[in-house]
């Protein structure tokens, strides 16, 4: 059920999925700061952390004929229950060799479970991705792969912040200050 708030704008219900277990790292900086301007616009945020344990999708096809429930049992059965929940779904990943994290994909793969005759519960997208190469084409696969699943899984995807250029000698987490308000301009937006 769609809720209204005070201004006439659409209250969402919206789950946080960060892809990397490197906690107030770069992706984790950006998610925090779109979870920020999301929540003061006063939708409900829950966030997930993807450093638990979480096996790979077996391919078994067990979950096809057990009513949608997977075998493996590990943190994905919490998981589940906070994918239903939420009606848009942020997926917050570091850029692994030109793609999204394995934590990530081994997450939307899990979702094969909650699927029937190949069509999975409608959620609208938004995508954050940090990266230290900041090339025209850094995040080309990337994004290549996040457009094919969200049709693919007829989610309808509403943008992404793309911060390139995260690495410094230092080694210390740092995102540039623009795709920070990028991000929490975003959140506050939706």
């Amino acid at each position: 059920m769609i809720q209204i708030g005070k201004e006439g704008k659409r209250m969402r219900r919206i789950l946080i999925v960060v892809g990397s277990g490197n906690i107030n790292g770069h992706t984790d900086q950006l998610a925090r700061v779109f979870e920020k301007g999301a929540i003061q616009a006063g939708h409900e945020v829950k966030r997930i952390v993807l450093s638990k344990n979480l096996q790979g999708c077996q391919g078994c096809g067990a979950c096809q004929i057990n009513q949608h429930h997977c075998v493996i049992q590990d943190s994905m059965q919490e998981y589940y229950a906070m994918f239903e929940w939420a009606d848009t779904l942020v997926l917050a990943s570091p850029l692994y060799f030109w793609s999204i994290s394995g934590r990530l994909k081994c997450f939307i793969d899990r979702l094969y479970a909650i699927s029937q005759n190949d069509e999975y519960p409608y959620k609208e997208t938004f995508l954050l991705m940090s990266a230290g190469d900041n090339h025209f084409w850094t995040f080309e696969q990337a994004l290549s792969f996040y457009s094919f699943y969200t049709k693919a899984l007829g989610w309808k995807s509403l943008g992404s912040v793309l911060a390139g250029g995260c690495h410094d000698e230092s080694h210390q987490p740092y995102i540039p200050p623009l795709k920070l308000q990028e991000a929490y301009e975003k959140g506050l937006s939706l």
